[in-house]
């Protein structure tokens, strides 16, 4: 398989001098097109930092990305908005939905932003997305109205939209109880499986990671673990 994501000598310095705070020491590492992996850290390991690098959020002191055979590092804020907005999805912790819009209207917000209609293409792949996460019938029904797992799901179906190569996930169960966690789980295997996208997703939960394919673990903005999680393998 072709190398999706290319991370070479990733660092991070936030200030200068004696009091500054190396958050990324030359973390390096590819990832795969399809790969099913996980980013494992606690609290201050730099692995936020490291999502916000991979996922073109803020530029690398050192070091750059390589995003689809594409050297991002070298893009303005310009150039790193249409390659997030061509290749990459993003689901969080906290579903960040609109409450007083449905289901549909979240899903299909960006053609509503640019104040155009819904294509006829877009109509199609939300329909597609809603009957893949099991939201299907629940399109009329605003945000506010739903579970905090349907919620989740829709944050998912949002990340979607866009077809993406690489979705990047960070900490997308921390507030949802161990069946919804479950189901999310799930929802990302059928993805990766049915539409080949990759996952990176970004934890502190070593149960959660323990489900992935591979485990990348950082430490002190360190890269200290890569490998290969046989056990999810052979699942």
């Amino acid at each position: 398989m072709a190398d999706l994501l290319v991370a070479d000598s990733l660092s991070k310095v936030y200030g200068e001098g004696d009091t500054a705070t190396h958050a990324l020491k030359g973390v390096s590492f590819t990832l795969a097109e399809g790969e099913f992996a996980s980013i494992i850290g606690q609290s201050g390991s730099g692995k936020s930092t490291l999502l916000n690098m991979i996922g073109l959020l803020d530029t690398p002191t050192s070091g750059q990305v390589l995003f689809d055979g594409e050297n991002t590092t070298s893009l303005g804020r310009k150039g790193r908005a249409r390659v997030r907005n061509s290749g990459l999805g993003f689901v969080f912790q906290f579903h960040y939905l609109l409450p007083e819009f449905s289901v549909w209207e979240n899903l299909t917000m960006p053609a509503q932003i640019a104040g155009r209609s819904v294509t006829a293409e877009e109509k199609t792949r939300t329909l597609e997305t809603l009957e893949l996460l099991g939201l299907k019938g629940l399109e009329k029904k605003n945000a506010n109205q739903l579970s905090g797992g349907q919620k989740q799901r829709v944050a998912i179906g949002r990340a979607l939209m866009n077809q993406p190569k690489l979705i990047l996930a960070d900490e997308p169960t921390g507030n949802l109880d161990t069946r919804n966690t479950a189901t999310v789980y799930e929802l990302f295997r059928t993805i990766n499986a049915e539409l080949g996208t990759s996952f990176l997703i970004v934890t502190h939960d070593r149960a959660v990671a323990q489900q992935t394919d591979r485990i990348l673990e950082v430490s002190d903005g360190e890269l200290v673990q890569d490998v290969r999680n046989d056990y999810a393998v052979g699942r």
